[in-house]
């Protein structure tokens, strides 16, 4: 790394989300304004202090240990000597340590765009694809019988798309709307004529909570409706939700119970199929149930688990964890388990299968 952009931290955190037992366990302390952090790099000659905001905003400073003072050449661009670029270096290596170590990732930037991506794959269990090797960041939604555009985030510069003076970035979704509404559409606030589409039949809108969620996905299903045609699949009525066994043994829990209370995610309806995933070192589907009964009032919060209300499970099935793995779910679309999705329908008939196995 020749030099280092005043935004380093942001740049390398933009991806990312805190984790707060992640960060105390990397070494962070808990102060009133957030977490912070003093690691010794370079022979212990300097120090590198990083302060997470309660936001989840990341900022650093590297001092000369011995001075207790800024060291300055690190960011400026005509500091190019070998000992200065090896102090960049390790200090830029040092912030990947800790993203990779003390966030999570995150498909997008923004919250809103990551609210929607999660639902996107909760709802249809749609992939997500980057087709532009300049522009890895686009991320495409596609429908998945006809492999059809339905939706297109971007990442763009905020006066480019509102065609003024706004400063910064901004992500957005450009969605297909029917043709007599563009010109209505574009009215509303977050809305804009399409960014590098057909602006007839796109638009594009802002993914910076301007617009309420619940307004935006009614636009995404639009669109996806707009571009199915027949080729697409019906999602099936089955899911899989993720369990974690540092958390909870649903191995014990099973093995007792043939009857759970289980935190409801998901629009399960009486008679749905939910399959449990259990994470590493399984990483596997390991039962199936029954829904028997949903939206029952249970709030509940601790340190691992926040809820409002659970559905109840019956115990249909044990499946053996070297058949259901993280590697076959990922074949047929299932690209992480980090939330709550439906089965797509090809898994779903090789699940079927499964029912022969004794």
């Amino acid at each position: 790394m020749d030099t280092i952009p005043a935004d380093l931290e942001t740049l390398v955190f933009e991806k990312s989300r805190m984790n707060e037992q992640k960060l105390l366990a990397y070494g962070f302390r808990h102060t009133k304004s957030g977490w912070t952090i003093t690691i010794p790099f370079h022979d212990q000659e300097f120090e590198a202090h990083i302060r997470v905001s309660k936001d989840g905003a990341v900022t650093g400073t590297v001092i000369e240990a011995e001075l207790q003072e800024e060291y300055l050449p690190l960011r400026v661009a005509s500091q190019t000597s070998a000992f200065v670029s090896t102090v960049r270096q390790e200090y830029y290596d040092l912030l990947l340590d800790i993203r990779d170590k003390a966030f999570d990732e995150q498909l997008f930037r923004s919250a809103q765009a990551n609210r929607i991506g999660a639902r996107i794959e909760r709802e249809f269990n749609d992939g997500f694809d980057h087709p532009f090797k300049k522009r890895p960041d686009n991320t495409c939604l596609r429908i998945p019988g006809n492999q059809k555009w339905y939706g297109l985030i971007m990442y763009e510069e905020r006066a480019k798309v509102q065609q003024d003076d706004s400063e910064g970035y901004v992500e957005l979704i450009n969605l297909k709307v029917p043709e007599a509404e563009v010109s209505k559409l574009i009215c509303e606030t977050g809305i804009y004529p399409a960014w590098h589409m057909n602006k007839k039949t796109w638009v594009s809108v802002l993914l910076d909570d301007t617009l309420k969620d619940d307004r935006i996905w009614a636009l995404i299903l639009q669109s996806r409706n707009l571009v199915s045609g027949t080729a697409v699949p019906k999602a099936s009525n089955e899911w899989i939700v993720p369990s974690n066994p540092k958390y909870y043994d649903i191995k014990r829990h099973f093995r007792i119970n043939h009857i759970s209370h289980w935190k409801q995610s998901i629009r399960a309806s009486v008679g749905d199929i939910v399959h449990i995933y259990s994470g590493a070192p399984d990483s596997a589907i390991l039962y199936k149930t029954i829904v028997v009964e949903t939206d029952i009032p249970s709030p509940y919060q601790d340190r691992n688990i926040r809820m409002k209300k659970v559905m109840k499970l019956k115990d249909v099935k044990k499946y053996p964890p070297e058949l259901l793995t993280m590697k076959v779910l990922r074949t047929f679309g299932v690209r992480s388990m980090q939330g709550s999705k439906r089965v797509p329908l090809e898994l779903k008939k090789v699940i079927d299968r499964l029912e022969e196995i004794d």
